[in-house]
């Protein structure tokens, strides 16, 4: 352990500049002493510059974010978790703490928060803790030397109790700082008071500890730490604090005086904590039976008996359906909505709205006024909107609807073009941020397209995410999937590469015409043909770009949903791929592509071909039947394609892989009737009070911006604005 002693002058003076100076908020031996220094130096720009400045206003906007939700539940990480029902906190607000990365791999959901403050814990764990991806994680700021920044995190102000050694402190203004405890529930518990919840569960939280026999105690910090050389006994999971994982001795007598304070504070401003542990040896708090909250919380919401499919009023730029992405994700979560109770919204292009009712499509030819008169008719109960930042008309609208209509709303996002769009226009990024923040703040519900969305989204908005993603209807692939024969090797005129989806330059075109290339680079050795399919702008604005390749066509002809996974299923390698360039990092970081259940589903091996740090290929890289290209390399394309050419046994075998990943993993069945739920749940909620932000006014780089990327209608408006402004 590095301390002030030391004979590097730069460590003593970072350390001596900290406000958390004791050990047990420091870098341990194990961190050599040159990254040490790099790490304090930036524990002292986090303490100086970001604290209040930035993440106290995260933390801010995230209690604004919570309002109105009653309780939340901290879980520990005793055994007693394993005699606990986890299943029942999907849809609840949770506190996660430590190492429960390990217990979310046997479950279906993420928890919404996630807490570390130990400093072994976050040296022995920090690959851990960066790739646990869902919930919004809250550190301590002096952990910034193990822990870096990243958008799925909140440093918080935590401190030294300033009653030490007589008692414990505990605050209900976390923003400014919180205090240690002897456990990191402790810290859980601020934070939960802060935001305002007022019934606080704890489960897993057995106050319990048995110190094995063989332990190695190590008494060179402030409190002793053990270094185990078995399995652990004292939590969930033997590798929790197993052999090679380092933890503080637990000090239950302390914990038990931290309690009683937490308890003291919070009774006395109106918040009841209780203890949902299944057994342990916690009794500061009140006990309650665990399954009994949900039994009661159960019969609470259904005093407001609930519509089958309340009066939804769906905004969405895209239609449902029509070989879009995002229309077929919207195809398959509304396919057993009633048709009478939904109303899409939508703005393809130009000025005008297009309404769908029953069925019924008016085109994209409908003026605002017109808009608002069938909506107010139609009275919806709730509001699913969609943002994108290249609809203006349609945003505006949908603002407006939104605070006028006055009924519950959730904001559902699937892409990071927010931070796109800082980079490409920042005056329209300005404007945008300040519209999703306000309405991820007062929605009811958000939602991400991805866990890692979720987390990021989360902290930077101030709302929990929650994540629904494109699924498979079990049913319909199977019955694709008998209908469906592949000719022996030798009977193939030649072998089908596919791909569906966009040609969008600054995303996909790099990676196609680099897989074009490779084929073409082929076609003396193997016969490979490579098909896309593709959307008619698409097809018009950038598909001459193939037609210097033989042995690649570019097709936009339409499909039906079944027609599409037949044509997906019949190919012998499907694609994915993304440009190699700092644009698509910035948009697809955090999505998750429809295709690739899709693509699993239909049991063909696929080649994923795309740089590292985009969530989509993160994944398709830990599944076995696919073939991962990290490069922007054609010889490694041409590797690739011919390893699967040359082997049907290897073909069939990665098929067979992603098609069992995705029949057990995504299944649209359970996906849609949560989905249905939150909706229906949402309907007999309160509005939360929506105004229009009032608006920045547009400069003139606003209005390059537009004509550069051609938007002239909107370009002569706002002309016409500054002209009659300036007049």
């Amino acid at each position: 352990m590095q301390t002030r002693n030391s004979s590097n002058g730069d460590l003593s003076a970072i350390i001596d500049s900290l406000p958390t100076r004791s050990k047990i908020f420091l870098p341990t031996n194990k961190i050599p002493e040159d990254e040490q220094i790099a790490g304090l130096k930036q524990v002292q720009h986090l303490y100086t510059s970001e604290s209040q400045a930035f993440y106290a206003k995260r933390l801010q906007n995230l209690k604004k974010g919570v309002e109105g939700r009653k309780r939340c539940f901290i879980i520990g990480n005793g055994p007693s978790l394993n005699k606990t029902d986890l299943s029942l906190l999907e849809d609840e607000i949770t506190f996660a703490l430590n190492g429960f990365f390990l217990k979310t791999e046997s479950l279906n959901w993420k928890p919404t928060f996630y807490v570390v403050e130990d400093h072994l814990v976050a040296e022995d764990r920090a690959k851990h803790i960066q790739a646990f991806k869902g919930p919004i994680k809250f550190f301590p700021i002096y952990l910034g030397y193990c822990l870096p920044e990243s958008d799925d995190t909140i440093f918080y102000n935590h401190r030294p109790r300033v009653s030490y050694p007589d008692g414990f402190d505990f605050s209900l203004t976390a923003d400014k700082i919180t205090y240690a405890g002897c456990t990191v529930t402790f810290s859980a518990l601020q934070l939960a008071a802060y935001m305002g919840f007022t019934e606080i569960y704890l489960i897993g939280v057995d106050a319990d500890y048995k110190i094995p026999e063989k332990v190695k105690n190590d008494q060179a910090y402030d409190t002793s730490v053990l270094d185990m050389d078995t399995d652990d006994p004292n939590h969930f999971h033997p590798d929790y604090f197993g052999k090679g994982y380092r933890w503080h001795d637990p000090q239950v007598p302390k914990m038990i005086e931290a309690y009683t304070e937490a308890r003291k504070v919070c009774d006395a401003n109106g918040i009841s904590i209780y203890n949902a542990t299944i057994g342990g040896k916690l009794e500061v708090f009140e006990r309650t039976d665990y399954l009994s909250l949900f039994q009661d919380y159960e019969q609470k919401t259904q005093e407001n008996p609930a519509l089958v499919c309340p009066k939804l009023l769906l905004i969405d730029f895209t239609r449902m359906g029509h070989q879009t992405a995002t229309g077929e994700l919207k195809q398959a979560y509304f396919s057993q909505w009633d048709e009478n109770h939904l109303l899409h919204l939508y703005g393809e292009a130009g000025v005008n709205f297009g309404l769908v009712s029953n069925g019924i499509d008016t085109g994209n030819c409908l003026r605002k006024s017109d808009v608002l008169v069938e909506i107010e008719a139609y009275g919806p109960d709730v509001i699913l909107y969609r943002p994108v930042e290249n609809r203006p008309d349609l945003h505006a609208l949908a603002l407006q609807l939104i605070s006028d209509l006055k009924c519950p709303y959730i904001i559902w996002l699937m892409d990071d073009w927010p931070r796109r769009l800082e980079i490409s226009n920042p005056s329209i990024a300005k404007i945008m941020d300040n519209d999703i923040t306000n309405l991820c703040t007062h929605a009811n519900h958000c939602l991400a397209i991805s866990e890692p969305m979720a987390g990021a989204f989360g902290a930077r908005y101030g709302q929990p995410f929650r994540v629904f993603h494109n699924s498979v209807d079990h049913d319909l692939w199977q019955e694709i999937l008998t209908n469906t024969s592949h000719p022996n090797s030798s009977e193939k005129p030649h072998y089908i590469v596919r791909y569906s989806g966009n040609l969008s330059p600054d995303l996909t075109l790099k990676s196609l015409l680099n897989l074009a290339q490779a084929i073409e680079n082929l076609s003396q050795i193997q016969k490979i043909r490579l098909e896309i399919h593709t959307q008619p702008h698409w097809q018009n604005s950038t598909a001459h770009h193939f037609e210097r390749f033989a042995n690649t066509s570019v097709n936009v002809t339409k499909l039906n949903t079944n027609e599409y996974y037949r044509w997906l299923a019949e190919a012998d390698i499907l694609f994915i791929g993304n440009n190699f360039s700092k644009d698509t990092r910035h948009y697809l970081q955090y999505s998750f592509a429809n295709k690739i259940v899709e693509y699993l589903a239909s049991a063909r091996p696929i080649i994923a071909y795309g740089p590292e740090g985009l969530y989509s290929m993160d994944f398709l890289e830990t599944q076995q039947g696919v073939l991962r290209i990290r490069e922007p390399s054609i010889p490694a394309l041409q590797s690739a394609l011919i390893s699967l050419v040359e082997s049907p046994t290897k073909r069939h075998t990665f098929g067979q892989s992603n098609r069992d990943y995705a029949f057990s993993k995504f299944n649209l069945n359970a996906k849609r009737e949560n989905f249905h739920n939150l909706l229906t749940q949402t309907s007999r909620e309160k509005f939360r009070e929506f105004e229009i932000p009032t608006k920045p006014k547009f400069d003139l780089n606003t209005l390059k911006y537009f004509f550069e990327n051609r938007h002239l209608k909107r370009g002569m408006r706002l002309l016409k604005r500054i002209i009659t402004a300036k007049n």
